[in-house]
């Protein structure tokens, strides 16, 4: 499936949850930016993700400071490389480390305890350990 099509099954509550892997995550985040400005991709992003782990039943899965985190990671790593909007490959292989191990890359900003905590999974938090680029896009 084509990037718009990923679009338009999660956005129609339609993708089968068993295609929706990490991949798929990223392929999604990927997806708005090239459609939208970083701060309304992100937006769209992490509001459509809410409501398909929502509609799946799943809504304790979806944690919003994790998505935010990893959304303003992966934007500017496109913000630095523009090219990579029209590259899905180059894309993923900018972005391996995220790719393979997102929490490890978010834990770079955040401690544990403030990561794994309620109010973080519910609304965004500040990280503690360093700050996120492109932090003007989360607020």
């Amino acid at each position: 499936m084509d990037h718009q099509g990923l679009l338009r099954q999660l956005e129609m509550l339609a993708l089968p949850e068993a295609d929706f892997n990490h991949e798929a995550h990223l392929r999604a985040a990927w997806a708005y930016r090239r459609r939208y400005p970083a701060r309304e991709a992100a937006a769209r992003c992490a509001h459509t993700l809410s409501r398909y782990a929502m509609a799946k039943g799943a809504a304790h899965k979806y944690h919003h400071t994790l998505t935010m985190a990893a959304l303003a990671i992966l934007y500017s790593r496109l913000d630095a490389q523009p090219e990579l909007l029209e590259d899905w490959a180059g894309f993923l292989a900018c972005c391996h480390d995220v790719s393979t191990d997102l929490r490890c890359v978010v834990l770079q900003h955040y401690s544990e305890e403030k990561l794994y905590n309620e109010t973080a999974r519910k609304a965004f938090v500040e990280p503690d350990l360093k700050p996120l680029p492109s932090g003007s896009m989360l607020h």
